[in-house]
C-alpha cells in the first residue's frame, strides 16, 4: 500500500511537471521567433540606411541605389513577416493554456 501511493504520488507530480514543461516550451519558441524578427528588423533597416547613404559594398551596374533599396524593402518585408509570426506563437501559447485551464488539464 506504501508502495502504490509513492508511485502514485511521483506520476501525479510527473504530470504536472510534464505540462509546466510543454508550457515553457512553447514560451521559449515564441521568445526565440521574437529574438529572430529583432535581428531581421535591425539587418533591413542597416541595408535601406547604406543604400540611402551610398554606404557599404556598390558594385556598378549591379546595386546602383535604386537596386539596393529594393533589397532593403525586401528585407523589411520579410522581417515584418517574421514578427507576425513570432507574435501568433506567443497567442498560440496563450491560447493552448487558456484551452488547458479551461478543460482542467492543470
Amino acid at each position: 500500500m506504501k508502495n502504490a501511493l509513492i508511485a502514485a504520488s511521483i506520476c501525479a507530480a510527473l504530470a504536472f511537471s510534464q505540462n509546466g514543461f510543454a508550457q515553457a516550451v512553447q514560451e521559449g519558441k515564441a521568445a526565440k521567433k521574437e529574438m529572430k524578427a529583432e535581428k531581421k528588423v535591425a539587418k533591413a533597416k542597416e541595408l535601406k540606411t547604406n543604400a540611402a547613404t551610398s554606404k557599404g559594398l556598390e558594385v556598378k551596374g549591379i546595386s546602383d541605389p535604386k537596386t539596393r533599396m529594393a533589397k532593403a524593402e525586401k528585407k523589411m518585408d520579410k522581417a515584418e513577416k517574421k514578427e507576425l509570426k513570432a507574435d501568433s506563437k506567443e497567442i498560440k501559447a496563450i491560447a493552448k493554456a487558456k484551452k488547458k485551464k479551461a478543460a482542467g488539464v492543470n
